[in-house]
């Protein structure tokens, strides 16, 4: 069987270490990795297999190589991709997965974790109580001081909660907290609450994140976008997992 991994994703090392072993592995953009041959994106119809980088086809561009999709269109093969996004044909998605969805998300919430560490705040706040924001609070809870924002009632279950479409009180924790920890992709701080804050803003949710990146200059606060964590926190941890899929 052959395999092309086409495009780079830090976590698929280990996968290449292993697969290599047991099929005839290729790869496009891994130079690094002088013990896998290089493939050829003329002829993708060769292979059983192609592995594209976690974050699927983005901005036309699959890891650092431009690419016209619909190079996939006549291909026969199974393509494994963690975003199924702007592709057709036989797509196995990582991210299907619960188990390959869980391990991502420990693995992001100890790298945000180890983040918190560094930056040494102790007050606060985490806009989000989905899979990531509600495991990051019950690890963080008894060491900081936390406040967390959820959407609605139905998610009000902490003592410590506020509704963040409440921007009297989302401006009162804000602005108390030294440390803002954003899980929403989406902008739903109002920007005169921004233009006052003054402590760490961590944003490590996707596209189009919790600011306008247009509008980073324009705010005081320190800001940091700190995005993919498993494939830059643990990217061994995080491709172990996805071996199960082959």
């Amino acid at each position: 069987m052959k395999i092309l991994f086409l495009g780079n994703d830090k976590r698929y090392d280990i996968l290449l270490d292993i697969l290599k072993e047991k099929y005839d592995v290729y790869a496009i953009d891994y130079e690094y990795r002088n013990d896998i041959k290089k493939g050829d994106i003329s002829s993708l119809n060769v292979y059983d297999i192609i592995v594209l980088p976690m974050s699927g086809i983005k901005d036309n561009k699959v890891g650092n190589i431009r690419i016209d999709k619909s190079i996939f269109d006549s291909y026969r093969g199974i393509i494994y991709t963690g975003i199924k996004k702007n592709l057709r044909g036989n797509i196995i998605s990582f991210l299907d997965d619960e188990d390959i969805v869980l391990e991502n998300t420990l693995i992001t919430v100890d790298g945000i974790i180890d983040r918190i560490k560094d930056i040494n705040r102790n007050n606060i706040c985490i806009l989000g109580y989905g899979n990531i924001g509600s495991k990051l609070y019950n690890k963080i809870c008894k060491e900081y001081n936390v406040y967390v924002g959820v959407k609605d009632k139905g998610e009000d279950i902490l003592n410590c909660s506020f509704i963040t479409s409440n921007y009297k009180d989302m401006e009162k924790i804000i602005m108390s907290s030294d440390l803002v920890i954003n899980t929403v992709a989406a902008n739903i701080i109002p920007s005169y609450i921004l233009s006052k804050y003054k402590g760490y803003f961590l944003d490590i949710a996707s596209a189009p994140y919790a600011i306008n990146q247009e509008d980073i200059n324009n705010y005081s606060f320190e800001y940091e976008l700190y995005s993919s964590i498993p494939s830059k926190y643990d990217p061994k941890r995080a491709g172990k997992i996805l071996l199960k899929k082959f």
